[in-house]
């Protein structure tokens, strides 16, 4: 907590002679307390982490919209949104240790409860499952932001706080990589089942029965804050006690709510559409780039910090969006009435062993329109028609870029009525493989078949490669979370040199100048603008909530509870991002966040003159 004393420094903060962290000023060292708090922020950074996978693990499995995605973030959210307050009353009724242990034992019951949710499938038992655990991160966020500020002398509390997101941080990294391991695919082709997804939450599950068995057997003191000491002291004696304002009187306070909404809005929202904007928005790589990209992932896998994961696919293989006719298509392939391209549609077709009925079956639309069925089924047919285009789309492209990867096309027969681009005919007779096989056999698809069901790919003339999605979540954890991670670092250093309120305006505004990056194509400048986004927004979280907190003294905790609450930015706008990038594209939707940035940076550059006003006594 930040006590206003008689001397200060630039930010309006403490300044005392004590130099440590961790001792106060009564020679308590609260060192080895700080570090088992720590590994709870460490906790809920690999959850959160893990979180931000789910989008395109879910896009890809249940076939859903990026909006719709957005309902991942919307139940773990909702539970930080219901639990804030209950959580600041158990720690108020509990005390710190009791709220903890609470929270511990929320997170284990959601994590485990990925196991039945994985046997049951539907969408809403794993939101069940994030929704529980994220009722016992609350807990955890709502006690510890505040504890830690706690733990050492007041002038402290915020790089202290900082400091303990720092760890924070470095769970970030470490989710993406547990994760993805598990559910995000390895190559061009998206894993489609949720038969792993259990996995990572039950090693989460083991963890949390250490932690907590850790934090029951340890001694962890209830600390007040010094203005709630005093307050306290004073409750004796009506003379000397001073009633405090209302909170709702306290505009440091409600603006740092409401900053606290839009920031974790912004970064659930950069932090969730991250794969999907690497998947789908970047350059594609040349040669050297990829393999570069392919030797950072094996220097991580060498050091032993990640499982072995392939970076990179061609670009020349075929995605969804390539489909532009899929009835029509499927059509050809199982009946081509063409007798120039019958042989080539039947090689094609005879790859599909196992799933030609489904694709060649009639659309449920169709059907319901014969037997003339009411218009309500025949509406509920139309939208369950989209679901199997889907998945009919889905099996399509994984079955033609097998054809791409492992089979020559190229014969002199079945290519006799076609006529070829310059030069595939005598590649084709040069035996490629790998990467050249597929652009040439990508070349020869598009001859046979119009642009009307295949669209034109332009990476036929080069060897260019796209970021696989697990690929994608090394980035995140290593490359993001990495930025993420140093800027919470560096910013506890500036923090003891430079104004809170002043740090966290400039950042909001460079982190403003990084979504004009993003949204813009400008091609790797993109690139590195959303990559520095993670740096300029790492400070932003601690430091809203210190600034929050500030002078509140008996009133921190339930204040910490609002602030905790507050996340629930993070449930409701990013479905509002993926609207936009459903309609308009990935870019566009940041947007949203540029949005947010700019409101936090308004609370940064008026904190100083609102805190002055709120530290006037109440009459």
């Amino acid at each position: 907590m930040i006590a206003p004393t008689s001397t200060t420094n630039s930010s309006n903060q403490p300044v005392g002679k004590n130099t440590s962290w961790f001792r106060t000023t009564e020679g308590k060292n609260y060192t080895f307390i700080f570090l088992l708090v720590c590994s709870l922020f460490l906790l809920w950074g690999v959850c959160n982490g893990m979180i931000d996978i789910l989008n395109k693990h879910f896009q890809d499995s249940l076939r859903i919209t990026k909006a719709e995605s957005a309902f991942v973030q919307f139940a773990n959210y909702m539970g930080y949104f219901f639990m804030a307050i209950p959580s600041g009353l158990l720690a108020i009724r509990f005390g710190y240790k009791g709220a903890i242990i609470i929270g511990l034992s929320l997170i284990a019951l959601g994590a485990l409860w990925f196991i039945p949710a994985t046997h049951i499938g539907t969408y809403w038992s794993f939101l069940m499952g994030l929704f529980i655990l994220a009722a016992g991160l609350t807990c955890l966020e709502t006690v510890c932001n505040p504890y830690a500020t706690l733990l050492g002398p007041p002038e402290s509390s915020a790089p202290r706080i900082n400091l303990a997101q720092s760890i924070n941080g470095i769970g970030w990294m470490i989710g993406p990589v547990l994760g993805g391991f598990f559910v995000l695919s390895a190559t061009g082709e998206p894993i489609t089942t949720n038969t792993d997804l259990y996995k990572p939450y039950l090693i989460v599950a083991v963890a949390v029965a250490i932690i907590a068995f850790i934090f029951v057997i340890s001694k962890v003191p209830d600390l007040r804050a010094m203005e709630e000491t005093k307050a306290v002291a004073g409750n004796g004696n009506a003379k000397t006690s001073v009633k405090p304002k209302p909170l709702w009187k306290r505009w440091h306070f409600v603006l740092a709510v409401a900053a606290q909404f839009f920031y974790v809005a912004a970064q659930t929202g950069i932090f969730s559409f991250f794969i999907n904007y690497i998947a789908s928005d970047i350059p594609a790589l040349r040669q050297n780039g990829a393999k570069g990209l392919q030797g950072f992932a094996n220097g991580l896998h060498a050091a032993h910090l990640i499982p072995p994961a392939q970076m990179t696919y061609s670009a020349a293989m075929l995605s969804a969006k390539d489909v532009t006719d899929l009835s029509a298509l499927v059509a050809k392939l199982q009946n081509d009435p063409d007798p120039k391209t019958r042989p080539i549609s039947e090689f094609i077709w005879n790859q599909f062993t196992t799933n030609r009925d489904f694709l060649a079956a009639s659309s449920f639309s169709a059907t319901a329109s014969q037997i003339n069925a009411p218009s309500s089924v025949q509406d509920s047919a139309a939208d369950l028609d989209k679901q199997v285009a889907l998945q009919k789309k889905a099996i399509l492209v994984t079955g033609f870029n097998q054809v791409l990867q492992t089979n020559l096309l190229f014969d002199a027969q079945r290519f006799a009525g076609i006529t070829l681009p310059a030069g595939v005919a005598g590649l084709a007779a040069q035996n490629p493989s790998g990467e050249q096989l597929i652009r040439l056999n990508r070349s020869l698809v598009e001859a046979a078949y119009p642009v009307a069901q295949i669209a034109r790919s332009p990476y036929l003339n080069d060897a260019l490669f796209h970021v696989t999605d697990r690929g994608a979540s090394l980035l995140l954890s290593f490359g993001g979370f990495a930025l993420f991670l140093l800027g919470r670092i560096t910013g506890t250093i500036a923090l003891r040199f430079f104004k809170a309120h002043t740090t966290l305006a400039l950042y909001s505004v460079l982190s403003m100048g990084t979504m004009v990056l993003v949204m813009f194509p400008l091609g790797w400048w993109s690139v590195v603008g959303l990559f520095l986004s993670f740096f300029f927004m790492s400070i932003m979280y601690p430091t809203i909530f210190a600034l929050g907190i500030h002078g509140l003294g008996e009133q921190t905790k339930i204040a910490s509870s609002f602030i905790v609450q507050a996340i629930v930015g993070g449930a409701i706008m990013p479905m509002f991002m993926g609207w936009l990038a459903d309609h308009w594209g990935m870019r566009v939707g940041f947007l949203m966040p540029l949005i947010c940035f700019a409101f936090v940076a308004f609370y940064g550059a008026s904190w100083q003159r609102v805190e002055a006003k709120d530290s006037m006594v109440a009459k």
